[in-house]
């Protein structure tokens, strides 16, 4: 398995080379992570990587257009190479496809979970009165038959509808945040987490506010549900990332980051490693 990964990591790569630089520095992990995902929920032949490719070479060649400092011969291989690909995928010329990433509203069906690969690339989320951003399905859903997740429940980059253009990041528990403010200054809307009694009744207790600092538990090596117990209790936003590791047993905490005793914001995402058993 690990070699199958890797190779489809490696094709993934290839790919993004296509795009130019400026866009690889802002977008290149959730975008390798889509590309993964779809090489693996679906058939991803000649076409898809046509589509990928062509993408990449539409804003190359933009970014070549408002750059007075590029090399033209740099571009003018990108789009020789692309129409030899072009040939050899569709046995001729005139087939030249013009999709990209995809894009639009989160998927409905009453009863039923709509897989992964139903769900466009990048999800609309309103990010004010009356305007739309677009965030990588990666950190809103999980693949299916995915043991792990690591995007999810991070914060998420929301993109205008160019997906070039970084508007901001969504943080549970604290909603949209404009680039360049401090989603630790935001308005504080009310959360709750709710627990069972001994006695069977349910409570409820208020989530901190984001301006609240509180001093992160160690729970390394603490078993999964208490641990993670102790930490939504504490009012963080626990992100759970499965790994293996030789010296802490499956379903124990081998790791978290920040680390314990490490002082953090109420509702601020916490990455916590859980020990897997080894495939």
């Amino acid at each position: 398995m690990g070699d199958v990964m890797n190779d489809r990591e490696r094709s993934a790569r290839r790919l993004l080379r296509w795009y130019p630089r400026s866009w690889r520095a802002t977008h290149e992990e959730e975008f390798l992570s889509l590309l993964e995902d779809s090489m693996t929920d679906r058939r991803f032949g000649p076409y898809g990587y046509l589509n990928v490719a062509t993408s990449g070479v539409r804003l190359r060649s933009k970014d070549f257009r408002h750059s007075r400092h590029r090399l033209f011969f740099s571009s003018s291989l990108a789009i020789v190479a692309l129409v030899l690909v072009v040939g050899i995928a569709t046995n001729g010329f005139g087939l030249f496809s013009r999709s990209g990433p995809t894009k639009g509203g989160m998927p409905y069906e009453a009863n039923k979970i709509v897989p992964y690969d139903k769900i466009p690339d990048y999800v609309s989320v309103v990010v004010g009165p009356g305007k739309i951003g677009y965030t990588p399905k990666a950190y809103l859903a999980v693949p299916d038959g995915s043991s792990n997740a690591p995007l999810l429940g991070r914060a998420a980059p929301v993109y205008a509808s160019n997906l070039t253009t970084l508007l901001g990041h969504e943080y549970g528990g604290i909603g949209f945040v404009p680039i360049g403010e401090s989603p630790w200054t935001q308005p504080c809307r009310t959360e709750m987490v709710y627990g069972e009694t001994a006695s069977g009744t349910v409570s409820s207790t208020p989530i901190p506010c984001q301006s609240v600092t509180l001093v992160l538990p160690d729970v390394e090596g603490m078993v999964t549900p208490t641990a993670v117990g102790e930490l939504s209790g504490l009012g963080v936003n626990v992100v759970i990332q499965n790994v293996h590791s030789s010296s802490i047993p499956p379903g124990h905490i081998v790791s978290t980051s920040p680390s314990g005793g490490s002082t953090v914001h109420a509702r601020q995402p916490v990455i916590v490693s859980i020990s897997v058993p080894g495939s």
